[in-house]
């Protein structure tokens, strides 16, 4: 029973610390490459797919709830959603980290993550569509909600699979290169933001924190993991 406790509070105290990881890289990200007020990269579903992914759905579902908290404030409480309709990203964001812990395993690492953003892709398209008709005429347009967030959320998560599956695999040098030739490409497209080069050194090491805090769980023998599949 004393396992069985320090175990879950061991998966409780990585989750809370990679909520807090996601969190900090929402408000970078969202600061530094702010497209519009409402449109801007969110890289806080980076911490939930690794702790989706390492440690199942309702940690998963627990870590994209508790990153959810700084795009809530942003988007919702200072945004135009304001504090009532703005909880439906919590919700938005939570399904993914749900369906990604229940898909781990059953499939290679970056399809189940990408897999896993269809739920909250769909609601948040309905949940846009709706407040065009809430919100004052020329809020939401048809091309912000579709190029702007909805396809910025695709492009962040193909890139997070990526980054991921490589974790998973510890494969932490390609995750850097990797991370690195992503980067080269946003600032070759927005060359106006120069803070990007800024960005891609704090992500990198983000998420180099991020896979110290997960690598302990990572060479426990779990068979929902890829890399664990193998093991004699």
């Amino acid at each position: 029973m004393r396992i069985f406790v320090g175990e879950r509070t061991r998966k409780l105290a990585i989750t809370l610390a990679a909520a807090v990881l996601g969190n900090l890289l929402s408000f970078l990200s969202s600061q530094l490459t702010s497209f519009s007020p409402q449109v801007t990269f969110d890289f806080s579903h980076l911490a939930t797919f690794a702790i989706a992914i390492t440690f199942g759905p309702w940690y998963g579902w627990l870590a994209a709830a508790l990153t959810s908290i700084y795009p809530y404030f942003h988007f919702g409480v200072f945004g135009i959603y304001g504090p009532v309709y703005g909880l439906a990203i919590i919700f938005g964001k939570s399904l993914t980290g749900l369906f990604c812990g229940l898909l781990r395993g059953r499939m290679p690492t970056y399809l189940a993550i990408n897999l896993s953003y269809i739920p909250e892709s769909l609601f948040t398209f309905g949940f846009l569509q709706y407040m065009s008709g809430v919100l004052p005429t020329g809020t939401l347009t048809w091309e912000s909600i579709t190029v702007g967030v909805i396809a910025e959320g695709w492009v962040e998560v193909i890139m997070f699979s990526f980054i991921v599956d490589n974790m998973v695999r510890h494969r932490i040098i390609e995750t850097a290169v990797l991370m690195l030739e992503i980067f080269i490409i946003m600032f070759l497209v927005h060359k106006e933001f120069l803070e990007t080069l800024l960005l891609l050194l704090l992500i990198t090491l983000f998420t180099l924190l991020l896979f110290e805090l997960v690598k302990p769980a990572l060479h426990k023998k779990d068979p929902h993991l890829p890399e664990n599949k193998d093991d004699t």
